[in-house]
């Protein structure tokens, strides 16, 4: 009786949530060929989400300790580490540097300098669990603005390719380009445009206030950085695997053009718990208050990665724990951060389609995750945050961003110097998000008047819960707020639908 009890009050709640209209512009416009008022955001993640993460257990395995690092003693195991990365990087196909069980010193000294650095494609970093009775790495001593474990290629030489001499529409998926003789199906490429007299078109009519001076000048304007995959070139026209999250237009001050994008790819981190020492410095943290709060620890560096992943570790005791920049299809998930409060939890910006879903923020960072600079097609999914905890969006104009189903966290006091402000374009959507807060809120989403402002250019908010009373002010749309809506998860419906599921 209890059980059929049960099923019926979930039949009914599950029948009281309602179908969001954007949702059904959304579908509408995908069966019509039309452009929906959302993007489309299921091309974030490892292989744009259509495959699961891979598995390592058929790669060669690098155990650290057979180059010299050994657990729970009081030696320090970096150079051991790197000798196995090196001897991972010198194999064909790459391979798993493994850390056995026990806890692993980093970081002898404080010079920022010293990383354990990777630059090759396909090695994964790969430990015995990030449990108890798992594999710890700990960084003993303070290295400001040195990400401790760094993949980024050795080189990433830029060439201009082509330049785009029409239009194109949001979230449409080809250029026209004045010479296409230096593409090649299959090629990874970034459109790129900068230019005062765009950016002024782009957030037209919305006023931008001079102090924002990076949008300004001859060199100024918002950076427009997407990444993208060419499937097909029939003459001038030159088609893309993943969706243009951006409307392009003309202008005479500056061209659009399409460059090179260079990376390296098929690398992870899991199942590992990283710590560091900062637990033990004897201030708690205090937001900028020097480059030791802000910057002293920090984890995991990502930089021109393409299709690599952070899956199944913890982050306990960190000022920052995963940093990506210009990552293109890159994963976080089932990865959780604890511990002593600090800056920074995850951040991408510069790339498209980082992934981060099934993660908890717990307030042990100042910022939750966040993205910033360019950044495009963003998708925080399924996580959940502190009371307070905030959402990072630290300014230089990144652009349709997805935070999705969300438990917890809050959008004031965001990042950035002024100087690159607005903190966000357009095209953020906040759905099913459940803010929480220990007082009342009230987003001015355009607030000419104040310096600590929220300057997010009409984002569009779905389903909005809150345990506090929250008002919005120039948000671009506010549907349904008060009550959770279906789809729950955006991202996922998206993805479904793409697929076919």
């Amino acid at each position: 009786m209890i059980l059929v009890l049960n099923v019926l009050l979930l039949t009914v709640a599950v029948q009281a949530q309602k179908t969001a209209p954007l949702w059904e512009d959304f579908v509408k416009a995908k069966k019509s060929g039309g452009t929906a008022v959302l993007p489309d955001f299921s091309y974030a993640g490892y292989g744009f989400s259509e495959i699961p993460l891979p598995s390592v257990s058929d790669k060669k395995y690098f155990k650290v300790d057979d180059y010299g690092a050994k657990a729970d003693d009081d030696q320090f195991d970096d150079v051991a580490i790197q000798k196995a990365i090196d001897a991972a990087e010198a194999n064909p196909g790459g391979g798993v540097v493994f850390f056995s069980v026990g806890k692993y010193l980093i970081a002898a000294d404080e010079d920022a300098t010293k990383q354990i650095r990777i630059a090759k494609s396909n090695i994964v970093l790969k430990g015995s669990g990030s449990g108890k009775g798992g594999t710890e790495i700990y960084q003993a001593n303070m290295r400001i603005n040195g990400r401790q474990f760094l993949f980024k290629p050795e080189e990433s030489k830029v060439e201009k390719l082509a330049t785009i001499v029409k239009d194109a529409g949001r979230e449409t998926f080809s250029v026209v380009v004045k010479d296409a003789s230096k593409l090649k199906v299959g090629q990874d490429v970034a459109v790129r445009h900068r230019s005062e007299e765009f950016t002024k078109l782009y957030f037209a009519p919305l006023e931008l206030k001079p102090q924002w001076s990076r949008l300004f000048g001859d060199k100024g304007g918002m950076l427009i950085y997407e990444i993208h995959t060419i499937t097909k070139i029939e003459g001038d026209k030159v088609s893309f695997k993943n969706p243009i999250h951006i409307g392009i237009k003309m202008v005479k001050s500056a061209n659009w053009t399409i460059e090179s994008y260079n990376s390296i790819d098929h690398c992870g981190v899991e199942d590992i718990l990283f710590t560091s020492n900062w637990k033990n410095y004897p201030e708690e943290f205090i937001h900028h208050k020097n480059e030791i709060h802000d910057y002293a620890y920090e984890a995991v560096g990502m930089e021109y990665l393409k299709n690599s992943w952070v899956r199944n570790c913890e982050f306990h005791d960190w000022n920052e724990g995963v940093f990506i920049r210009s990552g293109y299809q890159i994963t976080v998930e089932n990865t959780h951060f604890r511990g002593k409060k600090g800056h920074a939890s995850v951040h991408a910006r510069t790339g498209y389609g980082v992934l981060v879903k099934h993660c908890t923020f717990n307030g042990a960072q100042h910022h939750g995750a966040g993205t910033g600079y360019s950044a495009v097609g963003t998708v925080v999914t399924q996580c959940s945050l502190g009371t307070d905890q905030n959402f990072d969006i630290h300014s230089g104009q990144p652009y349709a961003t997805l935070y999705d189903d969300i438990d917890g966290g809050v959008f004031y006091n965001l990042g950035g110097p002024e100087p690159g402000h607005p903190h966000h374009g357009k095209q953020l959507v906040l759905w099913n998000f459940h803010h929480k807060s220990d007082k009342d809120q009230h987003y001015n989403f355009w607030d000419m008047s104040r310096r600590r402002n929220y300057t997010i250019a009409a984002p569009i908010i779905v389903g909005f819960t809150s345990n506090k009373p929250v008002t919005f002010e120039n948000a671009g749309s506010v549907e349904m707020q008060g009550e959770t809506v279906l789809p729950k998860s955006l991202f996922e419906a998206q993805l479904s639908l793409r697929l076919k599921k």
